[in-house]
């Protein structure tokens, strides 16, 4: 008894580790957007970067949902929402978005990767040749066709993943839409705001990483590719802030009890 906390009581005050929940999960959204502009729109420019984007979305995916898991008291019951789904839950609901993504980009990396680690596979160097065999499931035969399905694959999987990234990152702009005690950010806008602006997002950390990594590696750096990310990334950054500032402008056209608390905010 000496434990229990009653409701009114208790203050859970939000940390720096929720703004990083959905500034991951942008990353991940907006990175694989960037990949799949080749992929599924044939926008060459973006090539040298391909890959890398596909990659750098899958890592980021990796570690989207520690900071909730830093933020929760009890972290290892997180794990209650795959043991006990509750389908009418949010949260829940956003588990399986999540687990459905991860699917996604894992298969697309595997099919994207496969030619070159066949003929890794097939090098006389190689060490671990079981550990090879075991990724490919015993299929270590490559050709022009192989090729070509592999390809069409990653296509059909790339055109898939865009709703379902756009979904994820929409989601997490649902959870916070749906917060009724923040007038700023429970507006139906914000499923759409949260899409643009993880798009940026993904856009800027990629060209980040791109100009960082080809340093280290002291490599020469596409600047076609470059600019082309930049454009991206302008062009979205104005549909988003506009997308805010209209939400913003209604509120103050209407006068309604919300803009008299937003007033002050800003």
């Amino acid at each position: 008894m000496g434990d229990f906390v009653f409701p009114n009581e208790l203050h859970v005050t939000w940390t720096v580790m929720i703004v990083l929940y959905p500034y991951i999960t942008g990353c991940v959204a907006g990175a694989f957007i960037v990949s799949s502009l080749f992929h599924v729109f044939g926008l060459k420019q973006l090539e040298p970067i391909a890959r890398f984007s596909l990659v750098s979305s899958f890592a980021f995916l990796l570690f989207a949902a520690l900071p909730l898991l830093n933020h929760l008291g009890r972290p290892e019951r997180a794990l209650n929402i795959m043991i006990t789904p509750n389908f009418t839950s949010a949260m829940s609901g956003f588990g399986f978005v999540y687990l459905t993504y991860t699917i996604i980009v894992i298969l697309e990396i595997w099919f994207h990767y496969r030619a070159d680690s066949i003929d890794r596979y097939n090098s006389p160097k190689v060490t671990l040749k079981a550990a090879y065999y075991i990724m490919h499931l015993g299929c270590t035969m490559r050709n022009e066709e192989t090729d070509r399905i592999d390809h069409k694959i990653v296509k059909i999987l790339a055109g898939i993943g865009i709703p379902v990234a756009c979904i994820l990152h929409g989601y997490v702009g649902f959870l916070f839409g749906s917060i009724k005690a923040n007038p700023w950010w429970s507006t139906p806008l914000m499923f759409i705001i949260f899409i643009f602006s993880a798009i940026v997002s993904g856009i800027a950390v990629l060209a980040f990483l791109y100009i960082f990594v080809n340093f280290l590696k002291r490599q020469k750096i596409d600047q076609n590719c470059l600019d082309t990310m930049v454009r991206f990334l302008w062009g979205f950054m104005i549909i988003a802030v506009v997308l805010e500032l209209m939400d913003l402008l209604s509120l103050a056209y209407e006068q309604t009890e919300r803009w008299a608390v937003l007033k002050t905010l800003i």
